[in-house]
């Protein structure tokens, strides 16, 4: 009876332990990650965005689109070539801020600022990106 039940208990614990070690997408592996959306799936999204809070003109549209389309399709081919340097990704943000601060007014040029701290705010709360520092303790 003793036997059974200590056959019984190991076969337990090798059962846990071969199901916890089973490999599961984490939440930064390719598997876990949601569906990086496309370069055109970004620039509709911002160019929404930029109409609803920056009342852009006509010509602004223009301007803009062109910059958007043009700096995530690189930041896009960067990472389908797997090329994930954060300083390269960098690199394009600020070409492209560089790009739309000239195209903006000073007015939509401190909204934008105020739009990208939110976005920023966001994703440090999710913990994209970044960890999150540890509770004080006392």
């Amino acid at each position: 009876m003793k036997q059974k039940i200590l056959a019984t208990l190991i076969f337990c614990l090798l059962f846990t332990g071969f199901v916890f070690s089973q490999n599961r997408p984490s939440k930064h592996s390719k598997d876990g990650d949601k569906k990086r959306p496309t370069a055109e799936e970004m620039v509709k999204r911002d160019m929404n965005m930029f109409q609803q809070e920056l009342n852009l003109t006509e010509t602004q549209k223009t301007f803009i689109q062109k910059i958007l389309e043009d700096s995530y399709k690189k930041m896009e081919e960067l990472f389908k070539s797997g090329n994930k340097d954060r300083s390269e990704i960098d690199r394009i943000r600020a070409e492209k801020d560089e790009n739309l601060k000239n195209v903006f007014t000073d007015d939509q040029w401190a909204k934008y600022q105020l739009i990208k701290d939110k976005r920023k705010d966001k994703h440090d709360i999710n913990g994209d990106d970044k960890q999150s520092p540890p509770p004080d303790r006392q």
